[in-house]
């Protein structure tokens, strides 16, 4: 018979005082251990010294059923032998809780070889469970401890023999077998899957630009808005910024990284990944750091950058199962502009793109998880930012932080690679563009790659009306231009070109090819180049400024402007204000400065000319002087 912890001190009272126990000293117990054995020796102390024993449990993060154990570890035990005391404090210390003359080690494992049927029909129950059959049950420890004595009466068991001689006819056995057996049935079902019959064949041998892989990552880094200016006010207040996306495109086989953007935006579109393609394959100059202290190596730098490297003609590109990886718009460019197989992969397996997540990790070990405005991967991580500096703007601001990521990034392409032997990824790349063949691109064909250009098919109204102008519908507005006259009345149906960023002004072709001219929206959406994504955005939940406003992108962005008190809001308005000035995806030391960009008779900003790498922009009448707000117009009614 065994007693329990508080029956042995109905016994022996004089174990209740923890000093009248036989010491153990700590330094005998292994290292590993030790640390729970003294955490198990001040629960002891603190229930023999009157504590409750549930406080007890809270106060060390332990359950009482936790405590309950470990005192009946150290006091329980049959009534005829002596209790372990403090031996019972040892982690994974095996004790001999039940009769000396009794040895029950190791009898259930006997127990299932000795009962004919019991294996079988425990692992019958799991097996029907993983074939996911009608009739399975769900295996949970009273389930499995059920069957185990449904099968011993079955097999006609003597009831003066174990497990019958236990208490709890050894449940605490078959719920460890439940968890053992369930793991390992677990991977035996998933070695014999079709996929991992076969081994797999040697990888090929990858060259210059065969593979391509793109990814997204939202950095843990937050920034500030100090530093940004903008045209319609004076600098933006420096106030913190969400958590950002970074999007990157990396060669497999040299494992250098082809070019970067930067989204202000945790949910990055097709229009973010348009622009990382549009990057990689045009070239581009160096650019030039403000930021004191930062410099980069004459030999690091993009592939874009050098003009002795190929541009790519990537055959395969890889991504992962994102919505916005499926868009029609970047299925349509890799597959017919460029040529190239659009690899998704399996779902939920990053680590068929080992390179591009390899890259994401050294930026972060070597970049964006040393700075002290981390958020970190949870509130206890150490890296996190403390909630004292969290009150206040980090102190890296958002031009700071692009110019150190292109830092990060460019030097390392210049970094020796241990796997390379030595080699960097543009020494690598520089070998295999001299020795490879490659298909060369006209710069003519090349520039006219343009990922942003779409073509739709659309219909042609009022052709029959004398009294109105012919006219077609495109993301809610009506776009009217001399072109349209030109159709024959029976066509109704013709094909538009446009560019995402800005929609103010459609090309139209007839169906047979013939070019009709241009055609543009109402003069109350020119203001400010405009993209897709925008006007939708303004139609879909900014219905009120519509109604009150001759000019809704004007107004737009001057409520994003007084409205920016969440960091969430000012990335908004950043991305909104980046696109209305033409430079969507740009950094914000090539945005316009608006000291030199003001005229000083009329006071109106002057057209902004993007970089070299972006399309020029359309000339256009300009638009006649318009009101932001109907109590500023002098001529409006009341």
């Amino acid at each position: 018979m065994n007693l329990t912890w508080r029956e042995r001190l109905r016994q022996c009272p004089r174990l209740a005082e923890f000093s009248a126990w036989p010491p153990l000293d700590p330094g005998v117990i292994p290292k590993k251990e030790r640390k729970a054995f003294l955490r198990n020796q001040r629960i002891v102390k603190s229930v023999l010294a009157g504590s409750p024993l549930s406080e007890v449990a809270t106060f060390h993060g332990v359950s009482p059923g936790r405590v309950t154990q470990l005192l009946d570890r150290c006091l329980g035990g049959p009534v005829n032998a002596p209790p372990s005391l403090l031996r019972g404090l040892v982690p994974h210390q095996v004790l001999n809780t039940h009769h000396p003359d009794r040895s029950e080690r190791g009898q259930f494992a006997r127990l299932l070889q000795d009962v004919p049927g019991l294996r079988v029909g425990l692992d019958g129950m799991l097996l029907d469970r993983l074939k996911d059959s009608r009739w399975a049950e769900v295996p949970s420890p009273g389930s499995y401890h059920a069957l185990f004595k449904h099968l011993l009466a079955q097999a006609n068991w003597p009831l003066d023999r174990y497990p019958y001689t236990t208490d709890s006819l050894a449940y605490e056995s078959v719920r460890r077998d439940l968890h053992a057996r369930w793991t390992l049935l677990c991977q035996a079902a998933k070695t014999h899957r079709t996929a991992f019959k076969t081994l797999p064949g040697p990888a090929p041998a990858l060259q210059l630009y065969d593979r391509i892989e793109i990814d997204e990552q939202i950095i843990d880094c937050q920034q500030s808005a100090v530093g940004i200016e903008i045209s319609i006010g004076e600098q933006l207040p420096p106030m913190r910024l969400p958590r950002l996306t970074l999007l990157a495109a990396i060669d497999v086989a040299t494992d250098c990284i082809l070019g970067f953007r930067l989204a202000l935006t945790k949910h990055p579109t097709q229009d973010h990944l348009l622009g990382l393609l549009q990057e990689c394959l045009h070239r581009g100059a160096k650019r030039q750091l403000s930021t004191p202290g930062l410099t980069v190596s004459p030999e690091s730098g993009f592939p874009n950058t050098q003009t002795s490297l190929p541009l790519p003609l990537p055959r395969e590109i890889a991504l992962d199962n994102a919505w916005m990886h499926h868009a029609s718009s970047v299925e349509v460019f890799v597959t017919q502009e460029l040529g190239a197989t659009l690899s998704y992969g399996r779902p939920g397996s990053p680590t068929v793109r080992r390179a591009i997540e390899q890259a994401f990790n050294r930026v972060n070990q070597q970049f964006t998880h040393r700075l002290a405005s981390t958020t970190g991967s949870s509130v206890t991580d150490p890296k996190r930012e403390s909630a004292k500096n969290r009150k206040a703007p980090p102190v890296v601001s958002l031009p700071v932080f692009e110019e150190e990521l292109y830092v990060t990034l460019a030097e390392a392409n210049n970094r020796p690679r241990a796997n390379r032997a030595t080699a960097t990824p543009l020494s690598a790349m520089h070998f295999q563009a001299d020795r490879v063949f490659g298909v060369a691109v006209d710069d003519d064909i090349r520039a006219q790659w343009n990922p942003f250009s779409q073509v739709k098919t659309v219909t042609l109204h009022d052709q029959s009306n004398p009294e109105r102008k012919p006219y077609i519908n495109f993301e809610y507005l009506k776009y009217k231009g001399p072109g349209l006259l030109a159709v024959p009345p029976g066509e109704k149906k013709i094909v538009v070109r446009y560019d995402r960023r800005d929609i103010r002004e459609l090309e139209v072709f007839r169906r047979n090819g013939q070019p009709l001219g241009p055609v543009r929206c109402p003069g109350t959406w020119q203001s400010f180049a405009h993209g897709i994504g925008t006007r939708r955005y303004l139609f879909q939940r900014q219905r009120a400024i519509l109604r009150r406003s001759l000019d809704p992108l004007t107004d737009h962005l001057y409520r994003q402007r007084e409205q920016a008190r969440s960091p969430t809001a000012l990335a908004r308005f950043l991305s909104t204000y980046q696109e209305f000035i033409g430079g969507f995806g740009l950094p914000t030391y090539l945005w316009p400065n608006p000291a030199q960009d003001i005229d000083a008779e009329s006071h109106q900003p002057l057209p902004v000319k993007g970089p070299s790498t972006e399309p020029a922009a359309k000339a256009m009448a300009p638009p006649r002087k318009r009101y932001w707000s109907i109590s500023l117009n002098p001529g409006a009614k009341p």
